[in-house]
C-alpha cells in the first residue's frame, strides 16, 4: 500500500468525495457544497493537510485525508487527525482498510504526531469498531447543534 497526493481538480476524487458523502449521510450533497469543501481542502494541501488516493498493487482502493497540528495542551506538540478515509465498497472486508490506515498512523508518527484522533459519525458501528481493532479508544462524546435549534423552547 502507498499513499499518493490527489491533485486539486481531480474529477475521479470528486465523484468518490460525492459517493463517500451520499454513503454517510444518506444522500449526495450539494454541487455547491462540494465545491467549496473540495476547494476548502485542497488549499490546505501540503500545509497540514494531506489529502491521498490510497493505491495498492497499481489500483486505487480508496482515499483518506488526515491532518497535522499542534496540540491544543501544548503547542510544542504536534496531534494527527484522520479527518476522512474510505476504502471502496469492492475492495472492503479485504485488509485495504488495515493497510491504509497503518500508512497514515505511520506517516502522522514520523511528522510528529505524539497522539492521533479520528471522527467516526454516530450510527457508523463498522468504522467505530473499525478504528478501535486500529487500537483507538472511545475518549469523548462531541455534540454538534444548529444554532437556531439551540434556543430555549
Amino acid at each position: 500500500m502507498r499513499l499518493d497526493y490527489v491533485q486539486a481538480g481531480d474529477k475521479k476524487f470528486r465523484d468518490w468525495m460525492r459517493r463517500y458523502r451520499e454513503e454517510l449521510g444518506g444522500e449526495p450533497p450539494s454541487e455547491a457544497w462540494l465545491d467549496k469543501y473540495l476547494t476548502a481542502i485542497f488549499n490546505e494541501q501540503g500545509k497540514h493537510r494531506h489529502i491521498w488516493w490510497a493505491v495498492d498493487e497499481g489500483k486505487r482502493v480508496g482515499f483518506a485525508i488526515a491532518m497535522l497540528t499542534p496540540s491544543h495542551l501544548d503547542s510544542l506538540r504536534v496531534q494527527g487527525n484522520i479527518g476522512e478515509f474510505y476504502i471502496y465498497p469492492e475492495f472492503r472486508r479485504e485488509g485495504y482498510g488495515r493497510r491504509l490506515a497503518t500508512e497514515v498512523i505511520n506517516f502522522l508518527a514520523s511528522h510528529g504526531a505524539s497522539e492521533i484522533h479520528c471522527t467516526v459519525l454516530v450510527g457508523n458501528v463498522g468504522g467505530l469498531r473499525f478504528w478501535e481493532t486500529m487500537g483507538f479508544q472511545l475518549t469523548r462524546y462531541h455534540l454538534s447543534a444548529v444554532a437556531p435549534r439551540l434556543a430555549p423552547r
